[in-house]
């Protein structure tokens, strides 16, 4: 006989519907590891199996015990290989353990049984309420883990089938978990102790409607709202802009949590209220109170309080919230035990006032919300639903993830797809629209606009409506700048309307310094901004106004302001360019297109630069140094999408126009991407040449930021050329310029840079070290492209230290960097180091698939270099496959290659190729000879990669 503390109950959730999903075989695996996992638990738990079914019947000596196994059991489901949800019960008492004997467990019976029949059933009864992946404990469990550290949080008291007494009932979970009250079973229901009696739930009194259709998410912001009554607060505002769904959060809230509320939930609609009177009305009709003729905010205040701890709703205040002190106020001393919650546009603004800001729903649940109002629209004949789950994504994104805009656009479904949707949102406002039954404001998207237009003042308004004018978020210096409010009735400051704006849901917050408009927002405001109607004083001329600021405050931004808050001005630099350009403002256009050069540069995609700089080329009024900043932004793009005489001709007129406008600073940045223009095809003295020019250049003009762009570029061509000590020279000396500058941008390429040295020279940890700081900066900075190089070069690293899926996973990330920015020498660099480490692992087709693709993009920007150095990898791995004749191929056009760029590591690279090929081929003397010519190469000592190629290459041709 053996006494212990807590016994705990685990049920797997609809066990059989995934034996019937997956197949009986399937099951049993999956069910076989399950039993596996709950079990290896248990003894780090220092638990007791005694019996078993779907799930467990265990026992634990310490309740604390019991709790960090129930805990960890439900954290490990989730990594079976089906989803798999389990209920768990927890109960604590003295529970007595008898063991069977012998005889009776040869005839069957367990080792153990558990002779207390009443513990048994608690823990049974509580683990029934228990949801999937929840863990309910008793108030003796409760009690037991006081003090432990737990998250415990009650949920009231429950009637359990066979117990005599209500029990509170408890749950454990993790701190971040989201929970909510639990639904009444078939066994247990949630009682409420009103004047000494425990009543239902179900039969507390209340107001409030039925919810006509299922309602989506909203878990965390529900749980939210609870925290902030649970912990004192008596009134919250639920604030947010209409139709983003504060009226379903407030009666799902009342639904849920009415069991905490013995004086009932209320439920008061103030829509049609204009004056106290009218408040007072709505209120009395919710509280189900007849008025007389004395003071009626007296009278619902003693009324309030004679129903106790109860729960007000009040929905829709913001037309009547100049009454909110004479009411709610008033109401919030009369009646203690009540607790408020008002949903609004606005902050009431009276003592004792908590708010909860309303989001838009996440993507997840605007998806499934779309969904399933499609489905109902459709009546269950969604076509095409699977394939347009991508769409689908889009369109409630577009939405702004407002929860009357998709119902609105679901109801669509029955005559327009997903996709139609989709292309269709250019005319939002007269696609969502409904001719059903609901209120006039919440009949179309325009008319839920116009209800909160309405309540702003004209400055508010004016403000609103300039702010319109910003394609992606802003912060308060960009909308000083741009909104001009000295025509508005009140001269309001700028600022001021724009707290305005916020405290009434039409304006959000991003971050700490950054606001935004939802797009829905942001459309109906631009139809005002250029409506008469809206503003006769100017009209169109307002909206003229605020979009030549607009272009202007952003041609004029600086390289750090450009890349700040994560390039966050990225589509208002591209708004600027486009408006400037269509506007013939020329010397705007072109600081715009050097601003988005900037950004792009480091986010791609590198043809949205290509297009505004050809568009901008068109104008006759450019002047010659405006030309050359266009032009090299031209060709900087053509570059690194590849287009490579496209890239050389801009270059050379922007050299050339840069000199005739003596414009030092653009002819230097034009030599700095010739000379990089040129090293690549293996032309060095021209290179050179240019990059000694630029430098020179930018040391007269006293230009740090100059200086360090062209000696990077020197260091890049010396590396290149195999003069590592001059390359380090160079790197160093540039990355001493970037730190000066504070320049975190540059200082991580150069750290890349630095790191690719050290990894060629055999010192491993610090290129490891090197690279993990650069790529620290570059996401940091969210630097794209220098990310993608970053990768691309550790995952090198990796392989050659034999960690061969770390080294897939950064080529794959940076394959997909190199994609999206439209980088096609990177996507050809990772190509190439994904066919080697393809190789490596003896998957030699492909290997040769990659090492092709990247020859043709290496031919087709005509970079000799990268051309010759894929072809030797190309080579030999023709050569592993016995096809010796296109191996000889191969590296025959590889070394005439990189003998043309003088590449003397690289060509030592694909000798070393070459001969084993020979070897390979039967001619070993030829092979032979051709690593001695390998070991002779000019230079104290061979880098690390080709010291590498050679040792693996002697082993396989034998002693020279």
């Amino acid at each position: 006989m053996t006494t212990v503390n807590a016994l705990l109950l685990t049920d797997l959730v609809d066990s059989t519907a995934t034996t019937q999903r997956i197949g009986a075989v399937a099951a049993a695996r999956l069910w076989g590891l399950h039993d596996q996992l709950a079990r290896s638990l248990l003894q780090t738990w220092r638990g007791l199996e005694i019996d078993k079914s779907d799930g467990f019947l265990l026992v634990f000596h310490d309740p604390q015990d019991a709790a960090h196994y129930a805990l960890a059991y439900q954290q490990a489901l989730a990594s079976l290989p089906e989803p798999v949800l389990a209920r768990v019960g927890l109960h604590v008492a003295a529970i007595t353990l008898r063991r069977n004997g012998a005889d009776d467990i040869e005839r069957g019976a367990k080792h153990w049984e558990v002779d207390d029949w009443l513990a048994k059933a608690v823990a049974a009864r509580v683990m029934t309420l228990a949801p999937g992946g929840r863990c309910l404990v008793s108030a003796d469990a409760a009690t037991a883990l006081a003090g432990s550290g737990l998250r415990l949080q009650g949920h009231g008291h429950w009637r359990l089938q066979g117990v005599a007494e209500p029990i509170a009932l408890f749950e454990i979970a993790p701190t971040e978990t989201t929970l909510t009250p639990l639904p009444d079973a078939a066994k247990a229901y949630r009682v409420v102790e009103r004047d000494g009696l425990w009543l239902p739930r179900r039969e507390l009194r209340h107001s409030l409607p039925a919810e006509r259709d299922a309602f989506v998410g909203r878990a965390a912001a529900m749980q939210a709202l609870a925290a902030q009554l649970s912990a004192g607060a008596r009134l919250v505002s639920l604030l947010g802009i209409g139709g983003i769904g504060k009226t379903r959060l407030a009666l799902r809230f009342g639904w849920q949590w009415l069991g905490d509320y013995p004086g009932g939930v209320w439920f008061c609609d103030l829509t049609a209220a204009r004056s106290l009177d009218g408040i007072f009305y709505a209120v009395a009709q919710g509280l189900e109170l007849q008025l007389d003729r004395s003071d009626p905010a007296l009278q619902i205040g003693r009324a309030l309080a004679g129903r106790g701890a109860c729960l007000l709703i009040l929905d829709n205040f913001e037309q009547v919230s100049a009454h909110a002190e004479a009411t709610v106020g008033q109401w919030l001393q009369q009646a203690a035990q009540a607790k408020f919650i008002v949903t609004s546009r606005e902050l009431l603004g009276i003592a004792g006032e908590h708010s909860h800001m309303l989001e838009p729903l996440a993507a997840a649940d605007a998806a499934a919300l779309f969904g399933q109002r499609a489905r109902s629209a459709a009546h269950g004949a969604l076509a095409g639903a699977a394939e347009d789950l991508a769409r689908i994504a889009q369109l409630v994104a577009l939405l702004d993830g407002l929860p009357l805009a998709i119902e609105l656009a679901a109801a669509r479904a029955r005559v327009m797809s997903p996709r139609t949707l989709l292309e269709r949102m250019g005319e939002r406002f007269k696609l969502l629209t409904s001719s059903g039954g609901r209120p006039k404001r919440q009949a179309t998207l325009r008319a839920t606009l116009d209800w909160s237009w309405d309540l702003l003042t004209p400055s508010d308004r004016s403000a609103l409506a300039q702010l319109s004018v910003f394609e992606g978020g802003f912060t308060l210096v960009d909308a000083e700048a741009v909104v001009d409010l000295r025509d508005a009735a009140a001269n309001r400051w700028t600022p001021d309307a724009m707290q305005s704006l916020l405290e009434k849901s039409m304006l959000r917050p991003r971050g700490e310094q950054r606001f935004h408009l939802l797009h829905s927002v942001q459309e109906y405001a631009a139809e005002h901004l250029c409506a008469p109607a809206s503003f006769p004083a100017s009209g169109p001329a307002l909206q003229a106004a605020a979009q030549t600021r607009h272009w202007r405050h952003f041609a004029a931004l600086d390289e750090r302001t450009a890349l700040s808050d994560g390039c966050a001005a990225a589509d208002d630099l591209v708004t600027a360019c486009r408006r400037a350009t269509a506007a013939g403002d020329t010397a705007a256009a072109t600081g715009a297109l050097t601003g988005v050069w900037t950004v792009l540069q480091l986010t791609g995609p590198f043809q949205v630069a290509l297009d505004l700089g050809q568009e901008l080329r068109r104008l006759a009024a450019l002047g010659p140094a405006e030309r050359g900043t266009v032009e090299r932004i031209i060709g900087s793009a053509n570059e690194w999408l590849g287009h490579v005489e496209l890239a050389r001709t801009s270059f050379e007129a922007a050299i050339a126009l840069g000199r005739e406008a003596a414009d030092a600073q653009g002819e230097a940045r034009a030599l700095c991407v010739m000379g990089e223009h040129h090293y690549k095809r293996g032309r060095v003295d021209a290179a050179r040449e240019c990059l000694a020019r630029a430098l020179d250049l930018a040391i007269g003009l006293n230009l740090p930021a100059l200086q360090c762009i062209a000696r990077n570029a020197i260091g890049t061509l010396e590396m290149r050329l195999g003069h590592a000590e001059a390359a380090q020279n160079a790197y160093r000396s540039a990355l001493a310029l970037a730190r000066a500058l504070a320049d975190e941008r540059r200082e991580g390429g150069l750290l890349g840079n630095l790191a690719i040295l050290a990894h060629e020279a055999g010192a491993e940890d610090e290129a490891l070290a090197l690279y993990e700081q650069a790529l620290a900066l570059t996401l940091r900075v969210h630097d794209r492209r220098w990310e993608g190089n970053t990768r691309c070069n550790l995952g090198l690293l990796q392989q050659d230290r034999g960690q061969s899926t770390a080294a897939e996973e950064q080529f794959r990330r940076s394959l997909a960097i190199a994609r999206e920015l439209g980088h096609a020498m990177l996507e050809a660099t990772v190509l190439c180091n994904l066919g080697i480490l393809a190789e490596a692992r003896g998957d030699l087709a492909d290997a040769s698939l990659h090492h092709a693709q990247a020859v043709e993009v290496a031919q087709r920007l005509g970079d000799r270099r990268a051309e010759g150095q894929f072809r030797g990898y190309l080579g030999a791995c023709h050569a592993k496959c016995s096809r010796i004749e296109e191996a000889a191929q191969e590296l025959a056009a590889g070394e005439a290659a990189l003998r043309e760029v003088a590449d003397e590591a690289s060509l030592g690279l694909l000798l070393c190729q070459r001969a084993v090929v020979e070897h390979l081929g039967g001619r070993s003397a030829a092979a032979k000879a051709t690593l001695h010519d390998v070991r002779r190469q000019p230079g104290a000592t061979l880098p690390g990669e080709l010291r590498r190629a050679l040792e693996l290459a002697e082993q396989a041709v034998g002693p020279l």
